[in-house]
């Protein structure tokens, strides 16, 4: 079975993102046309799935490097300039890659928490990148933890949350409860 790095290597780096990107977007809108005909369970079972898939593909690219466990030297970056920089200038193709990983990331988390605030998700996203970094750090594999990831995947998760939001798989989640009360309230009206 190929692995995402195999498969981001035969498709190059821009077929990858068009792949994802794609996937991404007819996922979110079918989970938004499913959402606006009611059916909220299947829509946010459909979305656990996809969140779970994507993580799991997260944690495969972002836990372990090319060294093997505690045979490599502990990095840490608190200062988020020093720690995006290349050798000279600022690193910009790890940036835009952990700004485009964490995309799918709030996307799905939006569209899984559809009831809860935007900050609230898109903060356990933000902890879900500190938990990432915080390993990298304790299991030395050749990664370097790094403050700069930490806000380029928050940009990312915003990103993505802004995307489910666009894309109606968070439609719900903008009536107040009295606004869906009053309507299921005038609906029954209308039925006698």
């Amino acid at each position: 079975m190929p692995t995402i790095t195999a498969l981001q290597a035969e498709l190059g780096r821009v077929g990858f993102t068009v792949v994802v990107v794609g996937s991404l977007v007819l996922a979110l809108g079918v989970l938004g046309w499913v959402r606006r005909r009611g059916a909220h369970r299947t829509a946010t079972t459909v979305a656990v799935a996809g969140l779970v898939v994507i993580v799991l593909g997260v944690l495969s690219l972002t836990l372990f490097g090319p060294v093997p466990p505690d045979a490599a030297e502990r990095q840490l970056y608190l200062d988020p300039v020093e720690g995006a920089r290349g050798w000279t200038k600022i690193a910009w193709n790890p940036v835009i890659d952990n700004v485009a990983l964490f995309v799918p990331v709030g996307a799905m988390a939006g569209a899984v928490w559809w009831r809860r605030s935007m900050v609230t998700v898109w903060a356990g996203c933000v902890l879900f990148s500190i938990g990432i970094e915080t390993f990298q750090f304790l299991v030395p594999t050749g990664r370097v933890a790094n403050a700069a990831d930490v806000i380029a995947n928050g940009v990312g998760a915003a990103v993505g949350i802004a995307l489910a939001v666009a894309l109606g798989a968070r439609a719900a989640a903008a009536r107040s409860g009295r606004a869906a009360s009053a309507d299921a309230w005038s609906s029954g009206q209308r039925r006698r």
